[in-house]
C-alpha cells in the first residue's frame, strides 16, 4: 500500500527554509502518523579537475557542526538560475576555476529522513585556474590535492560530507573519475 499525504503544512517559514509538517495514512497496521520535513532552496555540488590534474576543495568553517569542513565547490541555486549555470558560478566563486564540459553525473536527496533539499551532482573534467582563490564574500580556504591524496583523504575520514562523497561515488560509477 502506497502511503497516503492526508495534509502538508508549513510550521515555520524564513528566507532559507521552511518546516513542513505531513500527516499521513500508512499501512492498516500503523494507521495515520505525522512527519516532519525541511524544505531548503536546490543545491549543487561539483568534482572539478583541473587541466594539469588536481581537485579544487575548499575549507570552511560549518557553525552547523562546529567544525572546519573539507568540502567539494558547492552552493545553492539562486532564484531563476539554472542548475548548470549555478555550480559554474559557485566553482568559480570559490575556487577562481572555470569550467568548460559538465557532466551531470547525479540528483541526490541530501538527507531522505529529515530534507526535501535535492542536490544536483556534477563532475568537471578539465577546468582552468582562471583567478587565485575565492572571490565571494564567504571565509574560504582553498586547497588542491591529486587523486590519491583525494583518496587518502576520504580513507582517513577527513573528507567526510556524506553528499559530497555521493558526488565522488557517482562520478567514479560514471566512469569519469578514477579514485
Amino acid at each position: 500500500m502506497q502511503p497516503e499525504i492526508l495534509d502538508r503544512r508549513v510550521e515555520y517559514a524564513s528566507p532559507w527554509l521552511e518546516v513542513v509538517t505531513k500527516d499521513l495514512e500508512l499501512s492498516p497496521e500503523r494507521g495515520r502518523e505525522t512527519f516532519w520535513s525541511v524544505r531548503t532552496g536546490e543545491y549543487v555540488a561539483v568534482l572539478a579537475v583541473t587541466e594539469d590534474g588536481r581537485i579544487p576543495l575548499v575549507r570552511q568553517y560549518r557553525p552547523a557542526v562546529e567544525t572546519f569542513v573539507l568540502e567539494l565547490p558547492s552552493g545553492a541555486v539562486d532564484s531563476g538560475e539554472s542548475p548548470d549555470a549555478a555550480i559554474r558560478r559557485e566553482l568559480l566563486e570559490e575556487t577562481g576555476c572555470e569550467a568548460g564540459e559538465l557532466l551531470q553525473v547525479g540528483v541526490f536527496h541530501t538527507d531522505s529522513g529529515r530534507m526535501e533539499t535535492r542536490q544536483w551532482a556534477y563532475f568537471a573534467p578539465s577546468v582552468r585556474v582562471v583567478r587565485d582563490g575565492p572571490s565571494g564574500d564567504e571565509p574560504l580556504e582553498l586547497r588542491f590535492v591529486e587523486q590519491g591524496e583525494l583518496r587518502v583523504l576520504i580513507a582517513e575520514g577527513s573528507f567526510n560530507m556524506a553528499v559530497h562523497l555521493g558526488v565522488v561515488a557517482a562520478a567514479v560509477a560514471h566512469g569519469a573519475f578514477a579514485l
